[in-house]
């Protein structure tokens, strides 16, 4: 039973890192930033309403799922994304990340930000709101002042393909990255065959993505400190 809890804890701890460091969701070479190539992808005017459900995988064995929705009126957008991961080992949960992300868009610019997530029984707040060209709050108590042009780390806006720095949800803060276009490819989802443009991010924030032809954020993938893969696929769409 030692041996068992020990395992349980080491395991928890593996996971916990790699769950952070997902940010909601691969370390590869240095490369260069790229503008965007990819115009038509989307952005708060053109993100359509309805809910888009992703499965999140651990080395293949899916773990957990991950929501977006997406509310329009007007000029404003809100995105809502709820993540959920649970991981067992022998028929007991040796992890538990939630995590609720609520963003507010009006005319293309972020206006508010609020992350909370229980990762394991820690809870992590993150709250921020436009003040001019800043995002100004705090995350756990501390304060925060960013750059208002940041997208956050949920990455349904591909805008982010053409910038140097993204907005890390769990933790409120700014990560450097480096964004390589790595062509087109064609991807086995749980929705069908999908032909998607893979981008990969490197630096601070690393991770690998691929957009659909219209925009759609359809996969996800990163390599946790522990060595597991963790990858999110599209599950189902509006």
């Amino acid at each position: 039973m030692l041996r068992l809890a020990s395992s349980v804890n080491v395991l928890r701890r593996a996971i916990r890192r790699s769950v952070l460091a997902i940010g909601l969701w691969i370390p590869v070479l240095a490369l260069p930033v790229l503008a965007p190539a990819f115009a038509e992808g989307l952005s708060p005017e053109t993100a359509p309403t309805g809910t888009y459900v992703y499965q999140v995988m651990r080395d293949g064995e899916i773990v957990g799922e991950q929501r977006a929705d997406f509310e329009r009126r007007g000029a404003d957008l809100s995105v809502i994304t709820d993540v959920r991961i649970n991981v067992t080992l022998l028929g007991i949960t040796v992890y538990d990340f939630t995590q609720r992300i609520e963003e507010k868009w009006a005319n293309g610019q972020l206006m508010e930000l609020r992350s909370l997530a229980n990762d394991d029984g820690n809870h992590r707040n993150v709250l921020l709101a436009r003040t001019g060209d800043r995002l100004i709050g705090s995350y756990d108590g501390k304060e925060r002042d960013l750059p208002g042009y940041l997208i956050p780390t949920t990455l349904w806006n591909s805008a982010a393909v053409g910038h140097s720095a993204v907005l890390d949800t769990v933790r409120g803060r700014e990560r450097s990255t480096r964004v390589q276009d790595a062509g087109i490819e064609q991807l086995k989802l749980p929705i069908g065959v999908v032909q998607a443009r893979h981008y990969v991010f490197t630096g601070e924030f690393k991770r690998e993505v691929w957009y659909d032809e219209s925009g759609v954020l359809v996969a996800g993938q990163m390599q946790a400190k522990d060595g597991s893969i963790i990858r999110q696929e599209l599950l189902r769409m509006p």
